[in-house]
């Protein structure tokens, strides 16, 4: 299998279309006080949750490249549908805002429609919001995207369309963090983030191609079968590659990840998020959310307590954001 030097592996990336939304590098911390209050290995931290607008996280970096083929496209119109507080529903009315388009947000009632959260700053950014009962929010969706067609709109989905780039993007962010690594002299035994798909194959993708024997393990928010989910990610990190024109190779043992601390369903806290949350809060100053990083650090710390890591090792956690979305969870954190 073909190994990429950084400076080839850039160079591909750089040949294709990028808007300029990020705020890049994010740091990358060392978490001294939650080691020590867990007695476990070093623990650093890739401060994903910094990328800039819109109080940032993982989707600010993924829309560089993806929302770059909407406006190549000549769309006009930024949807998506999700969860009352979705972090993504929060990115595509901000995006669009900046970039003078019109955004849609097809939610629905969830139990966290309140507007606060991510939903109130998705008003704030001036998006077009609806929020149907969870039964009737494919068909809602599919209403209005015919229906923006048919006024001679272009509407431009972020869930799917040009999904790819979403995962290429982190492509580029496994390129910076193997940079900061490098530079701060740190040997990883592994990497936790929250795992749906694109933020999970794009590190895959660059820590093959630069030939890093770095173990992912990704944390589900949402409740899936693992073994159905590393076929669907292989065939992405295969549309990446060759999108890049990479000669790589991929089979389902590459993508880890655990669906157990989901809990009952997305979006729902769990005990253990909860606890990770105030943990992280009350020794790092570091705020997690309940959907993503929340249950993530919960895997990690499991993982931990049940022995897969010993204090002489060091792993990185991916805060891919999320924090707006603890202000529609007050009453269930404390």
């Amino acid at each position: 299998m073909t190994q990429y030097s950084s400076e080839m592996l850039r160079a591909r990336l750089d040949a294709l279309p990028r808007l300029d939304l990020a705020s890049v590098p994010t740091p990358l911390q060392k978490l001294d006080r939650l080691s020590e209050a867990i007695r476990g290995p070093e623990i650093y931290i890739k401060r994903e949750d910094l990328t800039g607008m819109a109080l940032g996280g993982n989707k600010i970096r993924e829309f560089e490249y993806q929302i770059a083929q909407a406006v190549e496209g000549g769309c006009d119109v930024l949807v998506h549908a999700a969860g009352s507080q979705s972090n993504q529903s929060r990115v595509t009315a901000s995006v669009a805002a900046k970039l003078g388009l019109q955004a849609v947000i097809v939610g629905r009632c969830d139990g966290h429609q309140q507007r606060q959260g991510n939903l109130l700053l998705t008003h704030l950014f001036g998006a077009e919001v609806h929020l149907p009962a969870a039964e009737e929010q494919g068909a809602a969706l599919a209403d209005k995207m015919e229906s923006l067609r048919a006024a001679g709109h272009r509407p431009f989905n972020t869930s799917v369309d040009a999904r790819a780039y979403r995962a290429i993007a982190y492509v580029d962010g496994g390129l910076e963090l193997a940079a900061q690594m490098e530079a701060q002299g740190i040997r990883a035994a592994a990497l936790y983030l929250c795992s749906g798909a694109y933020t999970h194959v794009g590190l895959v993708v660059a820590f093959k191609a630069l030939g890093i024997d770095l173990r992912v393990v990704g944390v589900s928010p949402t409740p899936r079968d693992d073994g159905e989910a590393a076929e669907g990610h292989v065939d992405l990190a295969r549309e990446c590659a060759e999108i890049l024109g990479l000669e790589l190779e991929f089979v389902p043992q590459d993508f880890e990840s655990y669906a157990e601390f989901v809990g009952s369903e997305y979006g729902v806290l769990t005990e253990e998020s909860r606890a990770a949350i105030q943990l992280l809060a009350r020794t790092e100053g570091l705020l997690l959310d309940p959907s993503y990083t929340g249950k993530a650090m919960s895997g990690l710390l499991a993982h931990v307590e049940a022995g897969w890591w010993h204090r002489e090792q060091a792993l990185i956690f991916v805060h891919t954001g999320g924090t707006p979305a603890l202000f529609a969870y007050a009453d269930e954190l404390l």
